[in-house]
């Protein structure tokens, strides 16, 4: 696995982010857009809050084009060249929009005496019905529950908007070839902007490599969608609550020995279940695994892109996982991979079935 960040400090970080995080609900008409002259993307006010301009970003842009209904593409191609254009093009499908409210989710940092301007960022255009699970909540609850369980936490990460953590369990672990160890884990993930629900999941961490496996989204996975009635202060909503208690409880039922016992049986039978180089190639372009990606794949099993042969899915798996050990490798796409080798062992045919 990737190395993460040390547990405190990721907490330290994560409490101080939430008190420069705001969240506004606004008519879609009431939005501006700008250009900025310090920054790639243009700024968006908003008519009738007196924040001041808000830098958008790639996801936050992206987001507007989305409720728009106008593509990307055009407006990524102008933004070098002129932001005044890419804002142009905006505010006249704004105006042309139907109105809709949006829950306008910013990180301000205000000036503290020091030289530097004040950060305001508009990282996220959310629905109205967008229910926050913030990662200050989920991080200190399952935190907090995943020690009281004896869970030696593996993997940390936490980039402002997005969380990462996987725990793995030394008291449940087995053997799939003598020397070849495994254990239970459980791994939770969850966004604060609109690009991920709050998930989950049961986790296969491997001894002898260290790489980690994330089993199916159909086996025992518990997600949350960031959608409920409207609310603005979250402290307010039954909902919320019942989020809290259905976590901890999830992580519980993710940690039994039941639910270990499925997984790992799991790995044992794709010791047997083969898969030949075709069906690789197949599977790579059907979740979109990039050639250079493959022929790293392939190396793994001592192959070459071309090769003809057979292996079994453990072995495959194996070898996807240990893609997401790359220190290089972004932490979305370390992992896809950890997934990708889930769905390798446990999928009848894992060249049909998305991540």
């Amino acid at each position: 696995m990737k190395k993460g960040h040390d547990v405190k400090e990721m907490l330290n970080n994560i409490n101080e982010d939430t008190k420069n995080k705001r969240d506004y609900l606004v008519d879609m008409k009431s939005i501006n857009i700008t250009e900025n002259n310090v920054y790639n993307y243009p700024d968006l006010e908003v008519d009738h809050l007196t924040r001041g301009k808000f830098s958008l970003t790639d996801h936050s842009l992206n987001q507007l084009c989305g409720k728009l209904e106008i593509g990307t593409q055009y407006l990524r191609k102008c933004l070098p060249v002129s932001q005044q254009l890419v804002a142009h093009n905006l505010n006249f499908w704004i105006n042309k929009s139907k109105d809709k409210e949006l829950m306008l989710r910013t990180y301000e940092v205000e000036p503290d005496g020091s030289p530097y301007e004040t950060v305001k960022e508009a990282r996220a255009l959310c629905s109205n019905r967008y229910k926050r699970i913030d990662n200050d909540v989920v991080a200190n609850h399952s935190l907090n529950k995943l020690m009281d369980l004896g869970l030696d936490i593996k993997y940390a990460h936490y980039d402002r908007d997005t969380l990462n953590i996987t725990a793995v369990n030394q008291k449940l672990e087995g053997e799939v070839y003598k020397g070849d160890v495994v254990q239970s884990g459980i791994t939770i993930t969850n966004s604060e902007i609109g690009s991920g629900s709050l998930i989950i999941q049961p986790f296969i961490y491997r001894l002898v490599c260290t790489n980690g496996m994330v089993a199916p989204r159909y086996l025992n996975r518990f997600y949350s969608r960031h959608v409920g009635k409207i609310v603005i202060d979250p402290s307010q909503d039954d909902q919320y609550i019942t989020i809290i208690d259905k976590m901890q409880k999830q992580i519980d039922l993710v940690n039994s020995e039941d639910v270990w016992t499925e997984s790992f049986q799991g790995l044992l039978n794709s010791r047997k279940q083969k898969i030949n180089s075709h069906q690789i190639v197949q599977l790579a372009k059907r979740h979109g695994v990039t050639e250079s990606e493959r022929a790293d794949i392939f190396a793994r099993l001592n192959k070459y892109v071309g090769d003809t042969f057979t292996t079994s899915k453990y072995e495959l798996a194996n070898a996807v996982t240990n893609m997401g050990n790359d220190e290089n490798r972004s932490d979305s796409r370390a992992r896809f991979f950890q997934e990708l080798g889930g769905l390798i062992v446990f999928a009848h045919n894992p060249a049909q079935i998305s991540i």
